[in-house]
């Protein structure tokens, strides 16, 4: 598979999901991805256990969940963001998703663990190296990429930097299969009303 310059907005913040996946994937249907939160052990923590999902927008900011859920849930309070580091759950899941795919990449270069590219791509104004990602490097401990697509035009993700979620573009059967699956916090985006907000991570 040859590797492909990025189809995605060089400039801007990333307002709308579909900011977060390139053009070509425009047309598929968009789920929206929570990565799990973390307690003081370090122990992962669904967002789903605070709010209900099938009453909550794609939307839903950290800060919202710490104004819906806080008072019920004090324990909310200490939880601290993944920074897009997978847990193993989560790990199998996409694995599971991108089955035998082949999918493009782009990683942040200002990641201590990324060497800078010598040929940097620009995506909402940040500098990203562009590669093959094969779906062992989906592993515990190790961060997602902030994007990923195919060249078929049926699966794409894309974050923010030290992202607490992914934007998902998917074909049916994959959205299908993401909502259906019990070790992820999925919510389907409506395009024309929900926003990406910023990732408490970062």
């Amino acid at each position: 598979m040859a590797t492909a310059a990025a189809p995605l907005p060089e400039h801007g913040d990333g307002l709308s999901a579909r900011d977060f996946v390139p053009p070509s994937h425009h047309g598929l249907r968009l789920v929206r991805i929570f990565l799990p939160l973390l307690d003081r052990e370090s122990t992962p923590v669904r967002w789903s256990k605070f709010v209900d999902f099938d009453l909550t927008p794609a939307s839903l900011s950290w800060w919202e969940l710490l104004e819906q859920a806080g008072q019920e849930f004090p324990e909310v309070h200490t939880l601290a963001s993944c920074g897009g580091e997978l847990d193993a759950a989560t790990a199998e899941a996409l694995q599971d998703a991108v089955g035998d795919t082949q999918l493009h990449s782009l990683r942040w270069d200002g990641y201590w663990e990324n060497p800078a590219s010598a040929s940097p791509v620009y995506v909402h104004g940040h500098e990203y190296s562009l590669a093959r990602l094969r779906r062992t490097e989906l592993t515990p401990g190790k961060r997602v990429p902030e994007f990923v697509w195919d060249d078929a035009a049926t699966f794409a993700w894309g974050s923010r930097l030290y992202p607490d979620s992914l934007i998902v573009a998917c074909d049916s059967d994959r959205f299908t299969q993401l909502h259906a699956d019990p070790r992820l916090d999925a919510i389907t985006v409506r395009p024309e009303k929900d926003n990406v907000p910023a990732s408490f991570g970062d």
